[in-house]
Parts: C-alpha cells; structure tokens; sequence
C-alpha cells in the first residue's frame, strides 16, 4: 500500500493496520501450523481477514471446530454472496500486513509460498473495551484450525467461489 498514514482514512488506518491485521493472520497461520504439523499456504492469509474481520460473518461462526468449513459456509450462503469482491478489497491489506510481520520477524516465508509462525502469545487484553479485539484473536485461532481440517487450498477458494 502505498498511501502513508497521514493520507489514510483514519477509521481504515486503526482497523485495517499492518499491526493489527498481521497479529489476525499469525494468529490464524499459528494454530494451523499447530495443528497439522504444516506451513501455512501463503494463499490462505488472503482468505483470513475477510471472514475474521466481516463481523456478521465472524459472530455466525461456531464455538468449536466440529461443524465442518464447507457444513458452515453452505449454511450460511448469504455471509459469501460477495465473498470473492470481499476478498479482493482486502488483498492490499493483506499483503501489507504480510510484509509487517515478516520485517518484524513474526513469520517465516518459505521456497514453497508457505508460512511458519512464531510461536509468540498471541497476546489478549483483559479490559471490557477490548472484547471485541479479543474475539476477533479467537475467531482468528479457531480459523486456523478449522483450515488444518480442510488443506486443499485449491478446494476452499473454488468452493468460496474465489477464482484467480
């Protein structure tokens, strides 16, 4: 992105910033390394904000992981109408997030597009005004594993309607 911060809209730099947006991904990427002794493909970041920060669509996720990705998102058509535009919007996000974490040492990128993550805390805040942040983590945490479920990245983007 190439607009510094004084030019951005101010509502669009605090939620869409490289911090925040990265810590939502690294957080996701994390568990899914965790959980399939795996790297993260590098084409499943692009995936991460547009269900995790779409607040209708992250309040209709599930608590746990049983309810199976394609169950859920077949149940809930309406929240991926405009999933693909959704996605486009944030890929500017992404990337500069992406790039965040990696200058700062958060993630690796390996020869294969795929991601490893620290193994940092994510780190929640135990204030009542930052419930929502710390919902957003969670719901971030709960993607990851619910994408170590469903690896094919080819699958996913094709059932999301997501075509290059």
């Amino acid at each position: 992105m190439n607009l510094g911060w004084t030019e951005r809209n101010k509502i669009v730099a605090n939620l869409f910033n490289p911090a925040f947006c990265g810590e939502i991904i690294r957080a996701t990427a994390k568990e899914y390394n965790k959980h399939t002794n795996k790297k993260f493909p590098y084409a499943f970041a692009f995936l991460v904000l547009p269900i995790v920060l779409h607040k209708a669509t992250r309040e209709r996720m599930p608590r746990t992981v049983r309810t199976y990705f394609f169950v859920w998102v077949e149940q809930n058509d309406d929240l991926f109408f405009d999933f693909p535009k959704r996605t486009r919007s944030m890929v500017k996000y992404t990337k500069e997030a992406l790039s965040f974490l990696l200058l700062h040492s958060k993630i690796e990128l390996n020869e294969n597009a795929e991601i490893l993550a620290r193994e940092e805390k994510v780190k929640k805040i135990n204030k009542d005004d930052y419930q929502e942040y710390n919902d957003i983590l969670k719901k971030a945490e709960m993607l990851g594993k619910w994408l170590s479920s469903t690896t094919n990245v080819k699958s996913i983007y094709s059932f999301l309607r997501i075509t290059p």
